[in-house]
C-alpha cells in the first residue's frame, strides 16, 4: 500500500509537471506529434524492460527502474535553465514512457505476490492507497508551483520517485518467486487469445483517454497562458480526480466487484465515456470536456484498475513477465499513437473539426472498450482453470529424480477409479470366457433352493455363506438376509457384490438400511457400494434420501454412488436448489474436516461441471497458497453468487491435514502399475467398501 501510494503520487505529480512544461513551451498543435514520438520511442525501451523482467524478475528490476527515473528527473532539473525546449520535450517522453513502465512493474510485483482470490480482496485497499498517494502528490506539486516555480517541482518528482524506489525494493523482498523464469510450455512469453483481448482493451482505453486528454488540453490552453498557471491547473485537476478516485476506490470498488463481478466493474468507465463523450459532442464547453476527461481520470485508476489488474493474476509468472509490460506500455502507447495520427489527420480539416472530432472519437473508442470489457471475464475464467490445472500438476515427472515423488505424482494424477476399472475388467474377462448360464430351475426347486439359502445365511458357517454369496445369480428375496453381513469386515466385500446383482430389484430395502438408526454404521455406509451399479428412479431416490443421513460417511458415499447411478440419465439427479441447500448446510458446520470438504465437492458435482470442481478440490488441498487462492477464485466462477460466497468463506481456512504421502515405495509402484494415464482424479467409490 505504501509503495502504491508513492508510485502513483510520483505519477500524478510528474504528469502535472509534464503538461505544464510542454504546453507552455510548445503549441497544442505539437501535442499529437509528441504523443506519436513517445509511442515510437517506447517500443525499444519496453522490449529491453521485458527482457530484464523475464531474466531477473520484477523484484530486482522495478527498484532499479524507479531509481533511474529519479536520477533522470534530477538531471532535468539541472538542465532546464540551459535548454528549456529540449528539457520540456525530454520530460514529456520520460514521464509518458517511464510512468507507464513503472506502474506496470509495480502491478506485476503485486500480481506475483498474491493469488487471484486474495488479490481481488486486497486490490481495493491497494488501489485506495494509490489514489490517496496521487491526491497528496498532486496537492504537493500545486503548492510548490504556487510558492516557487515549475522548475522546483522537478525536485519533488525526483524525491517521490526515490522514495518509491526504496519502498519497491522492500516489497520485492516479499516475493516468493525464483530469480529466473521457469521453463516449459507455460513459460512462453507470447500473447494468447486471452492476452490479446487484454492488449486490445488497453489500446482502446488509451486511445479513448488520449482523445479526451487532447480535448481538455486544447481547452485549457485557451484559458491559461503561463507555465506556472498550467502546472497549477493540471495539478488541481489531477488532484481533484485523484480525490474522487480515492473515494470510489475506498467506498465502491470492492462492493462493485462482489456484486457485478469483474466484467461489470470494467464496463462502468466505458459506459460513462460514451455518455459524457456524447454530451460533450452535443454541448461542447470547458465544463463538459473537463467532465469527460475527469471521469476518465477518476474511474481509470479506481474501478477500471481494480478490475483490470486481477485479470493478470492467473497468468503464469514467466508469461506475465514477458507480456505485461508489452500490454501495459506498448499497447497503451499504441493507442496513443493511433489517437495522435487520427488527430493529425483531423487537423487537416480545420479548427472546427479538430474541436469536435476528438469528442466523437472518444465516444466511439469508449464503445469498443465496453465490448472488450464484457468479453474479458470469459477469458479470465478459462485462464483460472488453466492456471489451476497447471498448478496442480506443476512438476514434470521426467524431471523429478526422487522416485517416491515421481510415483506419488503419477498415482495422484488419475481421473478414473482404478479399483472399479479392475473389477469391470475382471467381469468382462469372465463374460468373454464363455461361462455358461446357470440352468433354469422349476418353481418347486426354486422355492426349495431359496429355503436352503436362507438357512445358510442364518447359520454360522461363514465358508458356506461365502460360497453362497459368490454365486453368479441369487434370488432378490435374499437381500434382507444378506444386508447384516455388510457389518462384518470379513464378509463385507462378498455381501456388497451379491447385493449389487439384485440392487435394481430391492432399492427400497437398501435405502431403508442406509437410513435406519438401528442398523450399525458399518452396514449403512457400505450400502451405497451395493447401489452404485443400479439404474432407475428407485435407486436414485434411495440415494437422494441418504444425502440427508445423520452420518457424514453415509452422506458422502451416497453422493458418490448417486453420481454413478445418474451418469447415463441426468434427469434422475436432484434439483440444483436441493443440492445447494445440502452443500450450504454441510458448510455451516465449521471448522470443516477433510471428509466434509470432500462431501461438499461430491454434492456440488451433482449440479456443476465435475472437471472444474476436481481442479478446485485438488488446488484447495495444495500447500501452495497461490494455488489455493486460484482455486477459490475459480470456484466463484463455477457457482452462483448465493452459493459461492459462504463456500469460499468456509474453504478459505481449511483445517484438514495434507494428503498422506507415507505409503511405501512398493505400494506406490503397485498403484502405478495398475493405473492408466488420465486427468486429475475425481473422488469415486472404491470397489472395496472399506
Amino acid at each position: 500500500m505504501l509503495t502504491a501510494g508513492l508510485a502513483v503520487g510520483y505519477q500524478v505529480a510528474a504528469k502535472s509537471l509534464r503538461e505544464g512544461l510542454f504546453l507552455s513551451t510548445f503549441s497544442v498543435a505539437d501535442l499529437p506529434h509528441a504523443m506519436l514520438g513517445a509511442a515510437l520511442c517506447a517500443m525499444p525501451v519496453v522490449f529491453l524492460v521485458t527482457w530484464l523482467m523475464t531474466r531477473f524478475g520484477p523484484a530486482r528490476v522495478a527498484p532499479a527502474m524507479f531509481m533511474t527515473s529519479a536520477v533522470l528527473s534530477l538531471g532535468e532539473w539541472l538542465l532546464l535553465p540551459q535548454a528549456p525546449r529540449a528539457v520540456a520535450l525530454l520530460v514529456y517522453f520520460h514521464v509518458s514512457i517511464g510512468g507507464a513502465l513503472l506502474m506496470s512493474a509495480f502491478w506485476l510485483m503485486v500480481n506475483e505476490r498474491f493469488d487471484p482470490h486474495t488479490l481481488k480482496q486486497l486490490v481495493g485497499r491497494i488501489g485506495a492507497s494509490a489514489t490517496l498517494g496521487g491526491l497528496l502528490g498532486g496537492a504537493m506539486l500545486e503548492r510548490l508551483a504556487h510558492f516557487t516555480n515549475a522548475r522546483s517541482t522537478l525536485l519533488l518528482v525526483s524525491g517521490l520517485c526515490l522514495a518509491a524506489a526504496v519502498s519497491t525494493e522492500r516489497l520485492g523482498k516479499t516475493l516468493a518467486v525464483a530469480a529466473t523464469a521457469p521453463s516449459g510450455p507455460t513459460a512462453r512469453a507470447r500473447l494468447t487469445g486471452y492476452l490479446w483481448t487484454l492488449a486490445l482493451l488497453v489500446a482502446c482505453s488509451a486511445a479513448a483517454s488520449a482523445f479526451a486528454d487532447f480535448a481538455l488540453k486544447q481547452a485549457a490552453v485557451g484559458r491559461f497562458t503561463s507555465a506556472e498557471a498550467l502546472v497549477r491547473f493540471f495539478a488541481v485537476f489531477y488532484t481533484g480526480a485523484a480525490l474522487i478516485s480515492f473515494l470510489l476506490q475506498a467506498l465502491v470498488a470492492r462492493r462493485l466487484l462482489e456484486t457485478v463481478g469483474i466484467g461489470g466493474t470494467l464496463a462502468v468507465p466505458p459506459i460513462l465515456m460514451v455518455g459524457l463523450g456524447t454530451l460533450a459532442l452535443l454541448a461542447p464547453s470547458f465544463v463538459t470536456i473537463a467532465a469527460l476527461r475527469g471521469s476518465d481520470l477518476s474511474l481509470g485508476p479506481s474501478l477500471f484498475r481494480s478490475a483490470f489488474e486481477p485479470l493478470f493474476a492467473p497468468v503464469p509468472a514467466a508469461t506475465k513477465r514477458g507480456t505485461k509490460a508489452l500490454i501495459d506500455v506498448v499497447f497503451d502507447k499504441g493507442g496513443d499513437a493511433l489517437a495522435s495520427v487520427l488527430i493529425m489527420a483531423v487537423a487537416l480539416g480545420g479548427p472546427a473539426l479538430v474541436e469536435r472530432a476528438p469528442l466523437l472519437l472518444a465516444a466511439v473508442m469508449g464503445g469498443l472498450v465496453l465490448v472488450l470489457s464484457l468479453r474479458a471475464p470469459r477469458g479470465y475464467v478459462a485462464a483460472l482453470e488453466a492456471s489451476l490445472r497447471a498448478g496442480t500438476l506443476n512438476l514434470d515427472t521426467a524431471e523429478v529424480s526422487d522416485p517416491t515423488t515421481r510415483l506419488t505424482l503419477s498415482a495422484t494424477a488419475l481421473g478414473i477409479d482404478r479399483e472399479m476399472l479392475l473389477e469391470q475388467i475382471a467381469q468382462l474377462r469372465q463374460a468373454s470366457s464363455g461361462a455358461a448360464d446357470p440352468p433354469r430351475r422349476n418353481a418347486p426347486e426354486a422355492e426349495e433352493q431359496l429355503t436352503h439359502d436362507v438357512r445358510v445365511l442364518l447359520g454360522a458357517d461363514l465358508n458356506a455363506v461365502r460360497a453362497l454369496l459368490s454365486r453368479s445369480a441369487l434370488d432378490a428375496r435374499l437381500a434382507a438376509f444378506i444386508v447384516p453381513y455388510l457389518g462384518e469386515s470379513a464378509m463385507a466385500k462378498s455381501a456388497v457384490l451379491a447385493l449389487r446383482t439384485m440392487a435394481d430389484e430391492v432399492p427400497g430395502l437398501l435405502g431403508d438400511a442406509m437410513l435406519s438408526p438401528t442398523q450399525p454404521l458399518a452396514v449403512r455406509r457400505r450400502v451405497p457400494h451395493a447401489l452404485r451399479n443400479a439404474r432407475g428412479q428407485g435407486a436414485a431416490r434411495a440415494l437422494i434420501l441418504a444425502l440427508s443421513a445423520d452420518a457424514l460417511d453415509v452422506r458422502y458415499r451416497a453422493a458418490l454412488a448417486l453420481l454413478e447411478v445418474t451418469r447415463h440419465d441426468p434427469s434422475l439427479l436432484p434439483e440444483s436448489k436441493q443440492v445447494h441447500a445440502l452443500a450450504l448446510a454441510e458448510a455451516s458446520h465449521m471448522p470443516l474436516s477433510g471428509a466434509a470438504v470432500d462431501h461438499i465437492f461430491a454434492l456440488l458435482s451433482l449440479s456443476t461441471s465435475r472437471g472444474g470442481l476436481t481442479l478446485v478440490r485438488q488446488g484447495l488441498r495444495s500447500d501452495d497458497k497461490k494455488l489455493r487462492g486460484t482455486a477459490l477464485e475459480y470456484l466463484e466462477s463455477l457457482l452462483p453468487e448465493s452459493l459461492h460466497a459462504p463456500l469460499v468463506r468456509a474453504f478459505a481456512q481449511p483445517s484438514w491435514p495434507p494428503p498422506d504421502l507415507t505409503r511405501s515405495q512398493t505400494q506406490l509402484l503397485d498403484e502405478l502399475t495398475r493405473s492408466l494415464p488420465a486427468d486429475l482424479a475425481a473422488p469415486t467409490l472404491a470397489s472395496d467398501p472399506d
